[in-house]
Formats: structure tokens, C-alpha cells, sequence
């Protein structure tokens, strides 16, 4: 569950669980995290998510130390302008109460890695993929991305009724996007409808490019890390088998929107 504050401040609430001995996934706690005046914070609570009392919220959070969330500023990656609620997004880092942990920097090291991956991008455009404006900064260290904003979703768009040709042109915009990407070494890893956003002309663009990698580098998280089966690394394949159930879902509506489940 997420929700955001009248003055601003954004709150996430996570259930977590683990496997017990039986291989039955069992609730462990609720992961509280929060940006307030943009800080990070986290906490948990033993309740479940609907159970936790909002009075009590801000009394289970703690300060995330900035370096856990935060990467530094590179001086050579690019500072956002001045925020455009019209036409900017922007996209702070999502986390997790254990990522609070002193020393653990993965959500830093990811918010990191996306802005290498977009600064990159940014001086080899492609129309089909997300809109870079550069780095929100605040003491030094990344606090956000300034991406384009898009109209909705692509599993949204997809419901509004597109014909066959409709989705088979998103479709073929998405693999131009892809074929770009593996042109400058890399793959995206975490291709799926979600991560798919449609522009006020209908056009398609890829997002979300924290698990975005040089070929053969370690994956650490994406829709591919998520199949599990060892180490993985980054591949085209991955990308091959996103696109292969994007374009399964895509197949599955027809041209008022609707799918074999119903509308």
C-alpha cells in the first residue's frame, strides 16, 4: 500500500514473508518505509498491513541512513531543470525496512546504476524509451530522476480497445527499443507490460532501467532474477523471453479491450 501525505510526505507498506519448513509462505512483518521533507525512513510492525493502526506509523520509523538510499552525484551526469508537474515524473527509489541495515547500499547502488544507464541513453536517444532529464540533487547525492511523463500505462492503455494493428505497431516499437538497447551492449532484463508506458500520441516507451546491465554482468533484480535458478547474468535472452510474454499479452485482448477473462 501506497499513499502520500497532504504535505507531501510518501508512505509504503509491504507484508513480507518467508517459507516455513513446509514450503508454505508465512507473514513475517510489515515493512514501513517513508520519504518526509525527502529523508528516508523505515520501520516495521508485526500487524498486518490493513491491521496497522496510522497513529502509530510515525512512531515505528527510524532514520535510513542517506548513503542506503542515496548514491553521490556524479559531476558528470546531468542536474534536472526546474520540475514541470506537466510534463516531468519523477522517480525516487523504492526500498525496503532491511534495506535500512547500516552498510547496505543495494537500493543506492541500483538508483546508481539507472542514472549511468539513462545518462548513457540520453546522448544515444531512441523514441521507444523512457525520457531522461537528469538527477534531482540534494546535498550531494541523488534523491531522483526526472523522466517524462507518460500518459498511463501500457496495461492500461490496452484495455481502452486497440485493434490488431494497433498492438502489433506498439508491439514492433518496443522491439526497435530493445534491438537499440542490445546495440550499445546492454539489456534491459526486466521487460513485461509494467514497464511499458504509453505518450499522448499513442506511442509506446520502455521504463524502469535500474536492472539495465552490460552484457555478462551479474543480475541482481528484474523479471529474470526473479525466475531464480543460481546466479544470473545479464543476457538478450532475458529480454527475448520479456518480450515473448509482452507479446502474449498484447495477444490475449481484442480490439474493445477485452481479454478471455472478461473485461
Amino acid at each position: 500500500m501506497d499513499y502520500e501525505t497532504p504535505d507531501g510526505s510518501q508512505f509504503s507498506l509491504r507484508e513480507v514473508y518467508a517459507d516455513d519448513a513446509k514450503g508454505r509462505s508465512v507473514f513475517q512483518y510489515t515493512s514501513i518505509t517513508a520519504f518526509v521533507d525527502g529523508k528516508p525512513y523505515a520501520g516495521k510492525s508485526e500487524q498486518r498491513v490493513e491491521d496497522v493502526d496510522d497513529a502509530d506509523i510515525l512512531g515505528l520509523l527510524r532514520p535510513v541512513p542517506a548513503e542506503n538510499i542515496h548514491p553521490p552525484f556524479s559531476a558528470n551526469f546531468t542536474q534536472a531543470p526546474s520540475l514541470d508537474h506537466a510534463a516531468h515524473y519523477l522517480k525516487a527509489p523504492s526500498f525496503m525496512y532491511e534495506d535500512s541495515e547500516p552498510g547496505r547500499t543495494f537500493v543506492a547502488d541500483c538508483l546508481l546504476n539507472e542514472a549511468t544507464v539513462l545518462e548513457r541513453l540520453r546522448k544515444h536517444p531512441h523514441p521507444n524509451i523512457v525520457g531522461y532529464h537528469g538527477c534531482v540533487v540534494k546535498d550531494g547525492r541523488i534523491t531522483q530522476l526526472c523522466l517524462q511523463r507518460y500518459k498511463c500505462s501500457l496495461e492500461d492503455y490496452v484495455t481502452q480497445g486497440l485493434s490488431r494493428q494497433q498492438r502489433e505497431d506498439l508491439f514492433e516499437d518496443v522491439i526497435s527499443a530493445v534491438k537499440h538497447l542490445h546495440s550499445l551492449g546492454l539489456a534491459h532484463n526486466d521487460i513485461c507490460p509494467q514497464n511499458v508506458c504509453i505518450d499522448s500520441d499513442g506511442r509506446p516507451a520502455i521504463v524502469d532501467f535500474d536492472s539495465c546491465i552490460p552484457f555478462g554482468e551479474k543480475l541482481l533484480k528484474g523479471v529474470a532474477a526473479d525466475r531464480g535458478g543460481g546466479e544470473l547474468l545479464s543476457d538478450r535472452e532475458n529480454d527475448f523471453d520479456g518480450l515473448d510474454d509482452l507479446k502474449y499479452f498484447l495477444d490475449e485482448f481484442d480490439d474493445e479491450g477485452n481479454t478471455e477473462r472478461g473485461p
